[in-house]
């Protein structure tokens, strides 16, 4: 069975995003060969989060798989030791996990 024909079935995780309401809610990612970097920013720009805090520095947005109940998330990387782009599938993220985007801000960042 290949990837393309597990994953052809409706995917959806349960997400939180930090700092905000959005508390384990179902969402569909459809392609989960997307790599990390994309499903970020597709979850940035669909949920409307901010790029900048309150102060001015950019956000840098990280994905989590949590793995037990009360423990912090396991980052799941952008790229592997050898600079390849990592993907939810490298991960063996499935249907039903629950993963959780992390805001960052980047202390002296330029402010505009």
């Amino acid at each position: 069975m290949t990837d393309q024909e597990f994953y052809q079935e409706e995917f959806i995780v349960m997400l939180t995003i930090d700092g905000t309401s959005y508390d384990e809610i179902e969402v569909k990612v459809t392609d989960p060969n997307k790599t990390i970097r994309d499903q970020i920013n597709s979850i940035v720009q669909v949920f409307e989060l901010p790029k900048m805090d309150n102060g001015g520095n950019p956000i840098q947005y990280l994905l989590g798989k949590l793995m037990e109940d009360d423990e912090e998330p396991v980052i799941l990387e952008f790229e592997d030791e050898n600079g390849r782009e990592m993907a939810l599938i490298d991960y063996d993220i499935q249907p039903l996990d629950h993963l959780h985007l992390i805001s960052v801000p980047i202390a002296g960042g330029s402010k505009k």
